[in-house]
């Protein structure tokens, strides 16, 4: 253990440095160093009592020193030929806090310190694997999906949205991690579309976001994965109502693409969808959160298309046009094809 004080430029430093620790808290794990940076108008006495806190962690390194200008709490792996190591940059604050990335801890908390560096190796390693969708890794990505591609096999209609939430997280091995509110408000209401078929991931997307709801598949750093419901905020990446398929749209739903006789005279937008609903193979989901936003009564909005001969998708685009809405060709987790109703925007992006 050493103190080194220097001055630079009427600013005093203040290291303090521990060597020789014999390697990581986890045997054959990567060791870990560890700089805390302390900020201006930390507690004089501060250095010594985490110093001697830390060195009860078996660190391979640790060095207490100022803060620098814009210094913030990093964690990262490096990786060398043959091995690994680990360095940790956490600010000792003005409160007596220990700052990093995901986690504070004050000076009795030696117990919840020691557990958050034993399980460090293993996390900063998840931490540095490549992200994707949702910040999770491809193989998480891929288990979220695995569950939300469950087939719906029983009747919604009548359902509550929680009714839906807890019937389908029972068949879920990621947690569904809900609270009170989100459950009052999934509970005021009963479902009126059948979704039996369906898979999970899309039919719960449907129903969540009629109340301004969503879900987010989430895993922190040293958590579990999980699927959480949470308020729909256009700044934060959720699942959505279906995706863009691979497959062209005539090889997904060939009857939209056939020529036919058409006239629409005396029809509301909904009565004139449910009369071409036998003729397009495909369900037409409406995205009721945007038609509640904007006003939107597809009961009341009258449609016309005069006799002509055209193919079915454009006939249903060109009525749809006339209540201020766009269509889409979506496919579920499952790859079943929908056609998806809304008004393209910030708030309801096309298909990925």
């Amino acid at each position: 253990m050493g103190l080194r004080m220097a001055n630079r430029r009427g600013l005093v430093l203040i290291t303090w440095v521990f060597f020789g620790f014999s390697g990581s808290l986890l045997s054959g794990a990567a060791p870990v160093e560890i700089q805390v940076a302390m900020e201006p108008g930390a507690p004089i006495t501060a250095p010594q009592e985490w110093a001697k806190m830390l060195g009860k962690l078996g660190l391979e390194r640790v060095q207490i020193r100022s803060q620098r200008p814009n210094e913030l709490p990093e964690i990262t792996a490096e990786e060398t030929v043959g091995s690994s190591h680990i360095k940790v940059v956490a600010i000792l604050s003005r409160r007596n806090e220990l700052v990093l990335p995901d986690r504070r801890f004050k000076p009795h908390d030696l117990t919840a310190l020691r557990d958050y560096f034993e399980k460090l190796p293993l996390t900063a390693a998840e931490g540095n694997a490549p992200r994707g969708k949702f910040a999770l890794t491809d193989a998480q990505f891929q288990s979220v999906f695995g569950e939300l591609s469950t087939p719906i096999d029983f009747s919604t209609v009548g359902l509550t949205r929680l009714e839906l939430v807890q019937r389908l997280g029972k068949s879920f091995s990621t947690p569904v991690e809900r609270n009170n509110s989100t459950d009052e408000l999934l509970s005021d209401s009963q479902l009126v579309i059948e979704m039996r078929g369906m898979a999970a991931g899309t039919a719960l997307a449907l129903a969540l976001r009629e109340k301004g709801m969503a879900l987010k598949p989430e895993k922190l750093l040293g958590e579990p994965l999980q699927i959480r419901l949470v308020r729909y905020d256009r700044d934060i990446e959720t699942w959505p109502v279906g995706w863009q398929s691979q497959a062209s749209p005539r090889q997904l739903a060939p009857r939209l693409f056939e020529y036919l006789n058409i006239e629409i005279d005396g029809y509301s937008l909904a009565k004139a969808l449910e009369a071409l609903k036998p003729r397009l193979e495909v369900p037409v989901l409406m995205d009721q959160w945007i038609l509640k936003r904007e006003g939107i009564e597809p009961g009341e909005v009258q449609v016309k298309l005069p006799h002509g001969r055209t193919y079915l998708k454009k006939a249903v685009d060109r009525i749809l046009s006339q209540a201020r809405l766009q269509g889409e060709l979506r496919v579920d987790e499952l790859g079943q094809p929908f056609y998806w109703v809304t008004q393209f925007g910030k708030d309801s992006l096309h298909a990925e």
